[in-house]
């Protein structure tokens, strides 16, 4: 299943006032990438359960610098949808919006938009447009791993059972419920593993 190439990390850069020329690209350890095993953060040792998207974090500059997002990054939606959920996670809360006609056209992507600080109006059924900020990324500072701001995203193809009043992190994890999406193949932006 092929998903059109997005202009999330576009969007991003206008929204915070970064210097579209100064993002060269993102840089991802391997534990952020979609199915890794693997933590990046805390002991590095094993997830418990395979990572469900991807979590953008670190980006290197024009002068080869690392820079980081921080808790006051604003997130853009990824494109037209209806906000169906909104829930906490381990970090802060995610939003869940179902985008439709993303698969090339045709058919529906959910996206979990997970570890953000939401605007207060971002409330199921609301609905977003490309680029809408849905709020700021949550602060992590109080969290005992030690984790690093950022912004978990999960792509998905939602069942038609689906109960999106339901909607918890192990809702992702179910392929009954939700057939997960690489969201890297989305980014229309280049990055580098290894950061």
């Amino acid at each position: 299943m092929r998903l059109e190439k997005n202009r999330f990390t576009e969007m991003l850069i206008e929204a915070n006032g970064i210097d579209a020329g100064d993002f060269l690209c993102w840089l991802f350890h391997p534990g952020m990438l979609f199915a890794s095993p693997d933590k990046w953060w805390g002991d590095f040792g094993r997830r418990d359960f395979p990572h469900e998207g991807i979590d953008f974090c670190l980006y290197r500059n024009a002068s080869g610098h690392r820079c980081r997002l921080d808790q006051q990054t604003r997130i853009p939606v990824i494109g037209h949808g209806v906000v169906r959920a909104v829930f906490a996670d381990y970090l802060g809360k995610a939003v869940v919006v179902e985008h439709r006609n993303a698969l090339n056209g045709h058919g529906t992507v959910v996206a979990i938009y997970a570890h953000t600080r939401p605007r207060n109006d971002m409330q199921p059924g609301v609905t977003v447009k490309d680029g809408d900020i849905l709020g700021t990324i949550a602060d992590t500072s109080r969290s005992r791993a030690g984790i690093h701001p950022h912004l978990h995203l999960t792509l998905g193809q939602p069942s038609p059972d689906l109960a999106y009043e339901r909607f918890t992190w192990n809702t992702m994890r179910d392929p009954g419920l939700v057939a997960l999406l690489d969201p890297l193949g989305t980014i229309a932006w280049p990055w580098q593993v290894g950061a």
